[in-house]
């Protein structure tokens, strides 16, 4: 069964959480019998909350998270970003100036 954790923007932490699904928050799964951790982002989150919470998780992929239970999960797992949600504006993709 995988574990999930809520990002909070205003710590900038994820925390365990009970939900598995979000319209409002970035959510990270732990799923242990597949070795990866998905990060979920709504299409309504900022790329800056996106970058902060991709650090997040690529530090549990390093040292794992320690649950309420005492475990530390997610170690060695491999980091997948699902979501629209954070992307780069279509008006920054392109350059203002022309290329020489």
């Amino acid at each position: 069964m995988p574990i999930y954790l809520e990002f909070n923007e205003s710590t900038s932490q994820f925390f365990e959480t009970t939900r598995n699904s979000a319209d409002d928050a970035i959510l990270l799964a732990i799923d242990g019998s597949q070795k990866k951790l998905l990060m979920t982002v709504p299409s309504g989150k900022t790329m800056i909350a996106r970058r902060a919470a991709e650090r997040q998780a690529r530090g549990i992929t390093k040292s794992g998270f320690l649950c309420n239970d005492g475990g530390r999960y997610g170690r060695d797992h491999e980091l997948e970003v699902l979501g629209e949600g954070g992307q780069l504006p279509d008006r920054l993709r392109e350059s203002p100036r022309e290329v020489y």
